[in-house]
């Protein structure tokens, strides 16, 4: 099984002393994490869990199809945030962790919706031809925004905060369009207007909630700005909602 865990390996394992030690989480005991190795974590995640969570899905491509398959994609990503906190929680520092926190708070809320509001999950299930229709070209999406992302980061040093969350901000607003020039190309326009929506949603971590002034005065106006992209996390959640096989992603 592989897990897109770039996010955490990007932080060092904390100076503790305290050794990890299992936990119990809405699903059965959260195995110990070794610090440093949150793949193996992640491999260990999905054994004994109550009720079963069935990983064999990490390996599958298949939108969700019915309210049960939204259900045990629910189970799925819920085991799997129980298991990275539990990893953060022992080794990460408060720091770091709270930056993991914020990248995650956009795919958290989504998934707040999806899993909880019954007429979110009827809008969702309405439009998933559509989502078939823009698998590839959503993952292409994800793909350039985290490749920008990671550019962009290389050039932290080199500008100024105000200048570098602008082009954050441009950058999250060139993702949400590319989904959304997709979907216009290949759906209803309804639908199209749905997958801005859900792109919306994972792109939106706590850093980004000032954005929509800059997206409508600079990143919709034509100039041409340099773009980044927000957390890595963006892509893990477009992964477990459509359900595409995941990939380990190499920090550069």
């Amino acid at each position: 099984m592989r897990w897109p865990s770039t996010f955490c390996l990007l932080f060092p394992p904390t100076d503790s002393n305290d050794a990890p030690t299992t936990a119990v989480g809405p699903f059965g005991t959260i195995p110990a994490p070794v610090c440093g190795q949150i793949q193996l974590m992640m491999d260990n995640c999905f054994h004994n869990t109550t009720p079963r969570v069935v990983a064999d899905m990490l390996y599958t491509v298949k939108i969700p199809e019915n309210a049960d398959d939204i259900a045990s994609r629910c189970l799925l990503f819920n085991r799997g945030m129980d298991c990275v906190q539990h990893y953060l929680d022992n080794c990460v520092d408060q720091k770091d962790r709270k930056i993991v926190e914020n990248e995650v708070y956009g795919a958290r809320k989504l998934y707040e919706f999806l899993c909880r509001d019954k007429s979110f999950q009827r809008e969702f299930l309405r439009h998933k031809t559509c989502f078939h229709h823009v698998h590839p070209d959503w993952d292409r999406c994800s793909k350039d925004f985290v490749n920008i992302m990671k550019e962009e980061m290389a050039k932290t040093n080199e500008k100024t905060y105000n200048v570098q969350y602008m082009h954050f901000c441009c950058a999250r607003y060139g993702y949400e369009e590319c989904v959304f020039k997709a979907a216009q190309y290949k759906c209803k326009p309804e639908s199209a207007v749905f997958l801005q929506r859900i792109a919306r949603l994972l792109s939106t971590d706590k850093h980004f909630q000032n954005c929509d002034r800059i997206e409508q005065q600079i990143c919709s106006s034509g100039r041409r700005l340099p773009t980044t992209g927000t957390g890595l996390l963006i892509v893990l959640m477009v992964v477990v909602l459509a359900g595409l096989p995941l990939t380990n992603l190499e920090h550069r």
